[in-house]
């Protein structure tokens, strides 16, 4: 193989040789019956056969062999006839080097022998380390909804999956749900799994495809949810699955008020109006946008359910702009057994998200599950079991 790479490549760059003292000589046979002028020593890096020299040893073959590729900003390889482990340490050491750089490695050669001693047909291995790759990007997806930023593929069909998940994650884990619940991100990357399975390629790793598909479609169905509250509150399990305790509070937080919202909403006629009355400024995006906003609504009515008199009117901007309405409220509010509790459930929830958004300083990662477990198991019974504010 190596006078065939002599021949075919010597514009491309340098071709360095890794070699033992066996093969050296073997090559340098070969070499003089070609008639080619290449020196293996000058041009290669030596790895001994004796297991008791430093320069067998699996570090120094690792360290040297990344050296060697560190040099060039292309690389093609050629893995054929190697000894004994340093191919299989070779074709490890790319699979990271691909992660870490994919655009760096061109193509992998090897000689697959199809008459012995004889006849050779000359394979590239770079697929497969496209696949190392995608089994990767599917396993990382699949236990945590990230993607690398670093993962890149030639393949373009692997390439539009990554971008599609890579999309997927920044929404996700930006609580951007919305648009992945109501649009057709889901069902393009189902899609496209679907399509992805059928590859004999990726038999090995399939089961990660099947159980994303299995995940993103139980995300896509939560648009069925009759509720907004309801869906943020399976989001919020779902995030806590996946090890995102902030995200999981968070969401959770908002789904009580979007809970308080409903059945203000639903129980005070005058608040029924004005919500459809301000939703309408929001489809407008009247100026501040950020003040008339879905959050401005949602934030009055958890609020004026956790402290009811003390509610401030600041301005008519706000959703409950005027005391008409804010007395309307409390005294929906005033007829609400068991409310104090639903109030300090609100309030330790809300100290609960507060203290791990600004760095959690009191808590292990385990008391933290538990709190955000207790949590849940709250909003189960306020929000679900008992329907304290009484939603019609």
């Amino acid at each position: 193989m190596l006078p065939l790479l002599i021949d075919n490549f010597q514009d491309y760059g340098d071709i360095q040789s890794i070699y033992t003292n066996l093969s050296r000589q073997r090559q340098i046979t070969v070499l003089e019956y070609e008639n080619l002028n290449y020196d293996i020593e000058q041009n290669g890096l030596f790895i001994s056969e004796n297991l008791e020299d430093i320069e067998s040893n699996y570090s120094y073959f690792l360290n040297k062999y990344n050296e060697l590729i560190e040099q060039y900003d292309k690389v093609i390889i050629d893995v054929s006839h190697g000894f004994r482990h340093f191919p299989i340490l070779a074709v490890v050491n790319l699979i990271l080097q691909n992660i870490k750089n994919p655009e760096k490695i061109e193509y992998i050669f090897f000689a697959k022998e199809k008459k012995q001693f004889q006849e050779y047909e000359i394979i590239d291995l770079k697929e497969y380390l496209e696949l190392a790759n995608l089994s990767f990007m599917l396993s990382t997806f699949n236990q945590n909804y990230t993607v690398a930023n670093n993962i890149k593929f030639t393949n373009p069909f692997y390439q539009k999956i990554a971008v599609q998940l890579t999309d997927f994650s920044n929404h996700f884990l930006a609580n951007s749900l919305k648009p992945l619940i109501e649009g057709t991100a889901i069902e393009n990357i189902i899609n496209n799994l679907k399509k992805l399975q059928k590859k004999e390629t990726v038999k090995n790793f399939e089961n990660y495809i099947i159980e994303i598909i299995e995940h993103l479609e139980d995300i896509r169905q939560l648009r069925h949810e009759k509720s907004d509250w309801e869906r943020l509150y399976q989001l919020s399990k779902i995030m806590s699955s996946r090890g995102y305790q902030l995200n999981s509070i968070t969401l959770l937080f908002e789904a009580v008020g979007f809970y308080c919202l409903e059945a203000i909403c639903s129980n005070v006629k005058t608040m029924d109006s004005r919500k459809r009355e301000y939703q309408n400024y929001i489809k407008q995006k009247r100026k501040p946008e950020h003040i008339f906003s879905t959050y401005t609504m949602v934030n009055d009515a958890r609020v004026i359910t956790k402290i009811k008199d003390r509610f401030k009117i600041l301005n008519n901007r706000q959703f409950i702009n005027s005391n008409n309405l804010k007395s309307r409220v409390i005294y929906f509010l005033n007829s609400i057994n068991s409310l104090d509790d639903f109030k300090n459930f609100i309030e330790s929830m809300e100290a609960f998200r507060n203290n791990l958004t600004h760095g959690n300083s009191s808590q292990a990662i385990d008391d933290v599950k538990k709190s955000y477990d207790n949590m849940l198991n709250k909003f189960e019974y306020f929000c679900i079991e008992k329907n304290i504010l009484n939603i019609l």
